[in-house]
């Protein structure tokens, strides 16, 4: 299978769906990495650029009721902006992270338009958001936006793509489709007899529906046990344990907050379910810090190479550096504001002196294989706002004492990468 110049989507994308769900009641042609830098500005008419300054802000959910980290994503991209800056800028500009509105869960239109409006942006990013319901303001105004894939909106249609919106590894998601995604972690997990777990609104609902079409298509396990009907904010789980361990439940799959997880965990060890979970927007050692006693054994998910990876790429080792240099935390969440201040770099470079929004928006949908200098399997950014990407890529860590140990990859090559019209999960080639 040739996946060097094909647009890919994560391995267990049916859990990127998950986190969605949750927070609904990561060459010219090619490139890589970062494109030749220059040192000397032009003049360039264009919102929110001075001679010696490009200004961005970004949306998020700061003030949110699941005790969500979403301003941790702006604090990937001020150090990714912090690095370049070190090094000159961009054409002798500086990069300027100049404001970060709340939209404090349901606010999120009257955010992006005071960003548009009155902030003196060039780009919007990151956005990190329950709900991105501003999203078509964006659109409507041509604003490059960067940001975190986990809602509908930044996803298109080849009409009419949305080709300014660009998550961290593409901006479509299926919730209903089938993927093989779980259907494989299963299979490796030694898992036999899976159990759902949703919440009784559309988007929980369909995440648990995407699991259900994943194992019929590739029955690696059975679904003994589904559940769509849950109350956001219930946290009694007491009847699902109980129906689960009769059914001889061993991979539970959720589509929840990661508190109704957490509550789910613990109701799992008071009752002696021996099962481990796949869980959602999970990559965070401070986690493992407070609640590693009920994971054990259970399952992560990154669409980015994993920091414990053997032989990382040179990209890993920077980032990870400049974490520390900016005392900013290693988790998933700064890694996506990190690729999106990557890509909207790579674009600005591309994009020339006399860059424009539009300009890095083309240069941006041009590239075939973004990887983020390796860390990422690779985005095809000329079908990525309206196409389901193939084959579904993605690495997976699992939880080892008070750490995450990659599984299923090789050192220097975390993905495990399966077409999607596969006959089965056999088919999984691991690359990097």
């Amino acid at each position: 299978m040739t996946t060097s110049r094909r647009r890919r989507i994560p391995l267990l994308a049916i859990g990127v769906a998950m986190s969605l769900v949750t927070l609904a009641c990561g060459n010219s042609s090619g490139s890589k990495g970062d494109a030749e830098k220059t040192s000397k500005a032009v003049s360039v008419d264009a919102p929110g650029v001075s001679d010696t300054e490009i200004r961005v802000g970004g949306v998020a959910a700061i003030t949110n009721p699941l005790g969500g980290k979403y301003d941790e994503h702006a604090k990937g991209v001020e150090a990714y902006f912090e690095m370049v800056n070190a090094d000159g800028g961009i054409d002798g500009r500086k990069l300027k992270f100049a404001v970060n509105r709340d939209d404090a869960t349901s606010n999120n239109p009257a955010a992006v338009q005071q960003l548009i409006s009155q902030d003196d942006v060039f780009a919007v990013l990151p956005v990190s958001t329950v709900l991105f319901t501003g999203a078509d303001k964006l659109v409507e105004a041509n604003v490059p936006t960067f940001g975190w894939l986990i809602n509908a909106e930044w996803g298109g249609t080849k009409a009419e793509p949305k080709s300014n919106l660009f998550g961290q590894y593409g901006s479509y998601l299926c919730f209903t489709c089938a993927s093989p995604s779980a259907p494989f972690l299963a299979q490796e997990a030694g898992a036999s007899k899976v159990g759902l777990l949703a919440y009784n609104v559309p988007q929980s609902a369909d995440c648990a529906t995407g699991f259900e079409a994943s194992f019929k298509k590739f029955p690696t396990a059975k679904v003994v046990f589904a559940d769509k009907t849950l109350a956001f904010g219930g946290g009694d789980f007491g009847v699902q344990v109980s129906e689960m361990k009769k059914a001889g439940v061993d991979l539970v799959l959720t589509c929840m907050d990661f508190n109704g997880v957490v509550a789910l965990a613990r109701e799992m060890k008071r009752q002696g379910l021996d099962a481990v979970q796949s869980l959602p927007n999970a990559y965070d050692p401070e986690l493992l810090e407070d609640f590693g006693d009920l994971f054990q054994g259970s399952y992560v998910f990154t669409f980015f190479t994993p920091f414990e990876m053997k032989d990382p790429p040179k990209a890993l080792k920077t980032y990870l550096k400049w974490m520390e240099k900016t005392n900013t935390p290693a988790n998933e969440n700064t890694m996506n504001g990190w690729l999106n201040a990557a890509l909207f770099v790579e674009g600005l470079r591309q994009a020339g002196k006399d860059f424009s929004r539009q300009k890095v928006i083309d240069a941006i949908n041009s590239m075939d294989d973004w990887t983020a200098d390796g860390l990422l399997p690779g985005v095809d950014w000329t079908t990525a706002h309206y196409e389901t990407a193939d084959p579904s890529c993605g690495a997976v860590s699992q939880v080892d004492g008070d750490s995450f140990k990659p599984v299923f990859g090789k050192p220097g090559k975390p993905f495990v990468c399966i077409p999607l019209d596969a006959k089965d999960v056999s088919e999984a080639k691991i690359t990097g």
